[in-house]
């Protein structure tokens, strides 16, 4: 969802523009007029969502306690799906970085990556398998309590 403002401005006859922070700099893109409501509703979406976040993370922690509270292995399974959210909506290009920065983290801590796990991590990048799968069955072959 995009971040920042719609300004009208005139730029070469065409009259929409998008306007956001990236740290100290103003950036613009250009949106035109018949996109411009869409970009106002996701904006606006956006703005919402952000809004009710603090609100989610508490009631995200409430939960976690509770889960602890329960038991060990639900608050187990509620930390693998935490740490696994978003993680298949990512792009090939942000899949690719995470998949890089796991390996230096590996070779920083001289963990070699088994070949399942590999395969496993392919068949995440190409969509067909889950990276919640790709976690657990890594986790399990590393002796971590799943």
């Amino acid at each position: 969802m995009p971040k920042g403002y719609i300004s009208k401005k005139t730029i070469r006859g065409n009259v929409q523009h998008l306007q956001r922070r990236e740290g100290s700099r103003l950036v613009g893109t250009y949106i035109r007029s018949d996109e411009a409501e869409a970009v106002q509703k996701k904006i606006e979406q956006r703005k919402e969502i952000a809004a009710a976040l603090p609100a989610i993370d508490a009631r995200l922690a409430a939960l976690e306690q509770a889960a602890r509270l329960i038991g060990n292995d639900l608050f187990c399974r509620l930390m693998l799906y935490k740490l696994s959210a978003g993680m298949d909506e990512l792009d090939a290009d942000e899949k690719e970085k995470c998949v890089s920065f796991g390996v230096a983290m590996n070779a920083i801590e001289g963990v070699s990556v088994s070949r399942e796990t590999w395969k496993d991590i392919d068949a995440w990048k190409r969509g067909d398998l889950p990276f919640i799968s790709v976690f657990e069955s890594t986790l399990k072959r590393y002796g971590f309590p799943v």
